[in-house]
């Protein structure tokens, strides 16, 4: 099964809870995951910066295979740019165009929170 998990809010409580979410997948033994995606656009592209108080959360999440994606549109709106991101953390070019494309390939759509 394939998943994505799509985060707009800016508040570190509830992109935390989002990031819970994806983590309580991957410790899910009664669920067999191939793939999971992390896509933040809007103001939650803020917390997969790497000085972000949740980067190595966001960090751990790469290492356990997620992709964590952000929206070329948010960060151009922001004056951000990728490489201030966790390593690991790529950006598409827009999130709803990858939400499309996930959903396209069967992936299962989570809006988080």
């Amino acid at each position: 099964m394939n998943a994505v998990f799509h985060v707009t809010s800016g508040t570190v409580d509830e992109v935390r809870h989002a990031i819970s979410n994806v983590e309580n997948l991957l410790a899910d033994d009664t669920v067999d995951t191939e793939s999971v995606t992390l896509l933040a656009n809007g103001d939650a592209v803020y917390f997969l910066l790497d000085s972000s108080p949740l980067a190595p959360r966001v960090e751990s999440l790469v290492a356990d295979g997620v992709r964590c994606r952000v929206c070329s549109n948010s960060l151009d709106g922001r004056d951000l740019d990728v490489d201030a991101f966790v390593d690991g953390v790529e950006a598409v070019p827009s999130g709803v165009g990858e939400l499309v494309k996930r959903q396209s390939a069967g992936d299962a759509y989570l809006k988080v929170p």
